[in-house]
């Protein structure tokens, strides 16, 4: 039996299948078993495929009951849904609690992570080119540095955590280069050690120890001994969560170069917001990041203080599940700089360009006119429609990947609204003789697909085969008092006769009614509650 795709509220299909809330007490469980047995009880049928499609659909409804009417495997199916249920635990008297539940699938799960975390490598890396176009005038050439740096993280156990990394940086004819281990161990489940070292430029060995104070509040304490100049560093950082988006921190320094810092930042779902301020080189520098949608961004940013002078605006653009682009303005008094970046999972690669020392005012317009114009003119005519087209490609390709399953799917939906049939209509013709509740059309499936209207979203070639009619089913769910309630956060692709024609889409359902003698229309989201008849859905 399969779940839902993890779209909205997961482990709900067994409740839909029989009709019935979350919350349903054991004799509402009883009582929908006892009612689709009725219906799917292959002893009413004599022909033979009418007996099959019972039996089968019989099976889905044993199986629902035997699950929700067991107090232990209805709580693991409630936590974890059928992957608990097939995972392994053994129920018995020993499990009668649902902490006891709980505790024993999180330790089947623990014992699973643990398995993947030793051969876990989180790997990372930056390549940083530095090009002058005031060098390559003169004919210096347009090189001016680069620098490397890569890092790999190794998760010895849920605990433990060895990172080793290295940085090698060559400017004009000069050149360093470090290596550094940090061993990582969570000692307590609020406290954390690391052990470091480097070798190379900037020599040390250091120890660091994290805890969290409260549920809202982090300090991390460390010393570090430098084998360049033999001096002692101590550090001291206090972190506080301001609210549920912002945190903010102190940082204090105390060696050769002892320093003040104070930071704070803010980030939501479409924004993002930093500022900090530091007595070592004094300074203050604050950036905003405004998400416009799910692939492009924008930032601006600014430095002031004792070595810096500059604001910086650009914006980026996801191109991948994988990779990101960005291009940044900057204008200061260390001159007119574009820089491009290019982020893919752990690794980057930056390419600051120095264009010119001066502040050109003619220069430093046309440097951030020029791309941005560039920018938008591909946007609407190259990137765009690409994109467009790729997505289409895609949605094209899953609907073939996924094709053999719903017309399956759509097989089963329709079996089994060909034994809701009878019941359904008899339900329907009552109802219409008394000007109750009926149901006139009713339509379930991909949202782009549905046209709205007075009449019935109408559906194209394209996406026709993306809906499906549930007007019987519908109907068959009409209680005596002329009502129906289809549960909140129930997917309704689970529902005896539904099935799920477009996997991977945002699915609506459309309803057209009857009530005493008025036209109704309604539409609701996938795990939305719907309770008919209102007098807001009157057309």
């Amino acid at each position: 039996m399969k779940e839902d795709d993890g779209t909205g509220p997961p482990n709900r299909e067994l409740y839909a299948l029989l009709h019935l809330s979350p919350e349903a007490s054991d004799e509402e469980i009883r009582r929908a078993y006892r009612q689709w047995a009725q219906v799917y009880h292959p002893d009413k049928y004599q022909a033979p495929h009418m007996k099959e499609i019972a039996t089968e659909n019989f099976q889905r409804i044993c199986e629902a009951y035997e699950i929700l009417s067991d107090e232990n495997k209805r709580q693991i199916y409630d936590i974890y849904g059928m992957e608990g249920l097939n995972s392994g635990l053994e129920l018995g008297p020993k499990l009668n609690k649902v902490e006891e539940i709980k505790e024993q699938l999180e330790k089947l799960k623990r014992m699973k992570e643990q398995q993947k975390m030793s051969a876990l490598l989180l790997p990372k890396g930056s390549i940083v080119a530095n090009l002058s176009l005031p060098e390559f005038l003169d004919g210096d050439g347009i090189m001016r540095g680069m620098a490397m740096a890569s890092a790999v993280q190794s998760q010895l156990s849920k605990s433990s955590a060895l990172s080793l990394s290295g940085n090698l940086g060559v400017e004009e004819n000069s050149g360093a280069g470090a290596a550094s281990a940090v061993f990582r161990h969570q000692i307590a489940s609020d406290s954390t050690i690391e052990f470091m070292g480097s070798v190379g430029l900037g020599s040390l060995i250091g120890v660091q120890m994290t805890r969290q104070l409260s549920l809202h509040s982090t300090a991390t304490l460390g010393i570090a001994k430098s084998f360049h100049d033999g001096s002692i560093n101590l550090s001291n950082v206090w972190t506080r969560q301001l609210s549920d988006t912002a945190s903010g921190n102190i940082e204090l320094l105390l060696g050769p170069q002892s320093s003040i810092g104070v930071g704070w930042q803010k980030k939501d779902q479409n924004t993002s917001a930093a500022g900090e301020f530091g007595t070592n080189s004094f300074g203050i520098s604050a950036r905003y990041t405004r998400r416009f949608s799910s692939k492009s961004h924008g930032r601006i940013a600014g430095r002031i203080g004792s070595a810096a002078l500059e604001v910086e605006v650009g914006g980026g653009r996801k191109v991948s599940d994988f990779s990101t682009v960005r291009m940044l303005y900057t204008i200061g008094i260390r001159g007119i700089f574009w820089r491009f970046e290019l982020h893919r999972g752990g690794q980057k690669l930056l390419i600051p360009i120095l264009l010119s020392r001066d502040l050109n005012p003619v220069l430093a317009t046309g440097a951030f006119v020029v791309p941005t114009s560039i920018y938008f003119i591909l946007k609407k005519f190259v990137f765009k429609p690409y994109y467009l087209k790729r997505e289409k490609q895609k949605a094209l390709e899953n609907m073939e990947r996924t094709a053999t399953q719903v017309q399956e799917a759509r097989k089963a939906a329709a079996k089994a609204q060909q034994l809701l049939e009878n019941v359904a209509n008899r339900k329907r013709n009552k109802q219409q003789e008394t000007g109750g509740l009926v149901i006139t059309k009713a339509i379930y499936g991909n949202h782009k697909a549905l046209k709205k209207g007075d009449e019935l979203r109408e559906t194209n070639d394209e996406l026709a085969s993306q809906v499906l009619d549930v007007t019987l089913p519908l109907n068959f769910l009409v209680n005596d008092s002329g009502q129906l309630k289809l549960h909140d956060g129930v997917k309704k692709s689970g529902i005896m006769g539904f099935c799920d024609p477009c996997p991977g889409e945002p699915k609506q359902l459309h309803v057209e009614y009857t009530y005493h003698g008025e036209r109704y229309e309604v539409a609701v989201d996938d795990y939305e509650e719907l309770i008919i008849p209102q007098i807001a859905h009157r057309v």
